[in-house]
């Protein structure tokens, strides 16, 4: 009896023993160390992204402690409680955050960022300030996503404007009237290249008037200045000399009396010549009265 009983010791022992090394092992596997000590604390989420249970905490690219187990608050919706074992040799100061980022691939893990170093130590047991950081698919729905909808906004908007165009008839009356500027502009090209061809001829023209006015200008450069400033004082001298009475010529042009003679002289000829045009005429008509002839001599009277 005692035998049996001994027996089934030794298998109870061993059951024991391989659950415990199995609930171990799959611990260590997860990450878990049942064997080191670690400090508790809690953080509150709005959102998680996906982060599941032995995720890893890191502090500065380093694994500090893993994520214990996660709740949902189902008498709160929208809050989720995820319980944190940290090292024991990690002192988290007041205002610490519990960061969760994103991966590009695979699950979000947890970051630390530590408050002032001068505020006070938090215990194990406390609540660590939460953060999210915007995951890729936030940053493509807020980025690139945004602008893919509205450019399809856009389009459906000129796709329907297009739709009007063409059930109005206003597409055909475009296409006309680009089709006239294009004969249009097709004329005036070819005007443009007749004028084009022109061009060499009417350079040379100018050519040929610059070459005209650089003679005129050579031709002006060789003037004699001092002749002309000799020429310019004799007129000047001229001028002074007809302004002034000490002379024949000035007294002529600036004598008063002169000219007062010259007027009464003048009438007085005009009379003279008027007198001696009607003694004429007087004599045509009348001239016996002045000449008397006889062949013969005068007959007496008796």
């Amino acid at each position: 009896m005692k035998t049996n009983f001994k027996s089934e010791a030794k298998i109870g022992l061993i059951v024991i023993a391989a659950f415990a090394i199995f609930v171990w092992g799959l611990n260590f596997l997860k990450g878990v160390n049942l064997l080191n000590p670690t400090n508790h604390y809690y953080v509150n989420f709005t959102q998680i992204d996906g982060l599941v249970k032995s995720s890893p905490v890191m502090l500065d690219g380093y694994q500090v402690g893993l994520v214990r187990d996660i709740r949902y608050q189902f008498n709160n919706p929208g809050h989720i409680t995820i319980d944190l074992d940290l090292n024991t040799k990690l002192h988290l100061p007041e205002g610490s955050k519990a960061i969760i980022q994103s991966a590009l691939i695979g699950n979000p893990t947890v970051v630390l960022k530590l408050g002032a170093p001068t505020a006070k130590l938090l215990l194990s047991g406390d609540t660590l300030l939460a953060e999210r950081n915007p995951g890729i698919m936030d940053k493509l729905q807020e980025g690139i996503l945004a602008d893919v909808q509205h450019m399809i906004q856009r389009t459906d908007s000129l796709l329907a404007s297009v739709e009007t165009l063409v059930d109005n008839g206003s597409l055909n009356q475009s296409l006309t009237s680009i089709e006239k500027t294009s004969r249009e502009l097709s004329l005036l090209s070819v005007k443009l290249n007749n004028s084009m061809d022109k061009l060499p001829g009417i350079l040379d023209n100018v050519s040929s008037m610059t070459a005209e006015f650089s003679a005129a200008g050579t031709k002006i450069n060789q003037i004699d200045v001092a002749s002309l400033n000799k020429t310019l004082t004799q007129l000047e001298n001229i001028t002074l000399k007809l302004n002034s009475t000490d002379n024949s010529m000035g007294m002529l042009l600036n004598d008063k009396s002169l000219y007062q003679n010259l007027s009464t002289a003048t009438f007085n000829l005009g009379t003279t010549a008027t007198s001696a045009n009607a003694l004429l005429l007087d004599l045509k008509a009348s001239p016996k009265r002045y000449v008397h002839f006889s062949l013969f001599g005068s007959k007496q009277s008796k």
